[in-house]
């Protein structure tokens, strides 16, 4: 049983805890320890609940046994099938977006798109790059576009797409973890803000509070939506900038997070002990044997 509270502990307090977590560590910290402890958790989780159900078939057969043990393994299954599927739509995403880039002229080292709606946004991947529509280029200064390249280009730097990817996974494989994957994809923002702030951290804030207000100009007939959504995040991002945070406790997270990244690490270790012992006991002899 401690095999399968454990990761249900940890992925409870960090669905609770990540936007504590965020508020307290560097953003690079959450961007990636996050999607690592999430997906371990995730991964324990599902071998958890394949070990007990094992367990529960071959030590003690009966009917509440077989029972449990297959709602264990249809949930299982289940989340299995989700993450697989969000998989599945992440790549055809991907594809679509790389075949997109591959259609724009390439200019001043980005992709220039024809929309009247101001976006930039990256493409990970070889026939990926950074994409610029003729709205956002047309609002802001050469200045206020430098920054921007600068913002995008630290996410393909630092893979920020991928730590996303995963953080999402993991939450589609195990649902205490659904708050996880928006605090990593704002913490990736902030991160690719403070990149972008070598040039002057207001020169930063007023570059990426000129993109904001260009964006939702530009979607005028979703404006409400769009403000509600998007407008906290960007009003503490040039807080973020014009007056940069103290972390005090930013190594006690860090370190906090590795020890629960540890825990976890063990507890997988002990699933899998336990799957081993159940399907081959040390008593028994393997039915396959190599020989030279």
């Amino acid at each position: 049983m401690p095999a399968v509270l454990a990761p249900l502990a940890v992925g409870a307090a960090l669905g609770i805890g990540a936007e504590r977590i965020a508020v307290q560590a560097r953003p690079a910290t959450t961007v990636r320890l996050l999607p690592v402890l999430s997906a371990l958790c995730a991964l324990t989780l599902l071998s958890s609940a394949t070990a007990v159900a094992l367990t529960l078939i071959h030590h003690r057969p009966g009917t509440t046994s077989v029972a449990v043990a297959a709602i264990l393994l249809t949930a299982a299954l289940c989340a299995t099938a989700g993450g697989l599927r969000h998989l599945w739509h992440v790549r055809q995403n991907l594809c679509a977006a790389t075949r997109f880039c591959r259609s724009l002229p390439r200019t001043e080292g980005y992709l220039l798109a024809r929309s009247p709606v101001a976006d930039a946004y990256s493409v990970p991947g070889r026939g990926g790059g950074i994409v610029v529509t003729t709205a956002m280029k047309s609002a802001l200064t050469e200045g206020e576009l430098t920054v921007l390249l600068a913002h995008e280009h630290a996410h393909l730097r630092h893979h920020h797409s991928r730590w996303i990817q995963i953080a999402e996974t993991a939450a589609a494989l195990h649902p205490l973890l659904r708050p996880v994957p928006d605090v990593v994809r704002r913490a990736a923002e902030r991160w690719a803000d403070e990149e972008a702030a070598a040039g002057g951290r207001r020169a930063a804030a007023q570059a990426v509070a000129a993109a904001a207000v260009a964006r939702s100009r530009s979607l005028e007939a979703h404006s409400s939506t769009t403000l509600s959504v998007a407008g906290g995040d960007v009003v503490e991002r040039v807080h973020a900038l014009v007056d940069p945070p103290r972390l005090p406790w930013a190594r006690t997270v860090a370190a906090t997070l590795i020890v629960a990244i540890a825990l976890v690490s063990f507890s997988a270790l002990r699933t899998t002990d336990i799957v081993q012992d159940v399907l081959l006991p040390e008593h028994e002899t393997p039915h396959l044997v190599l020989q030279r």
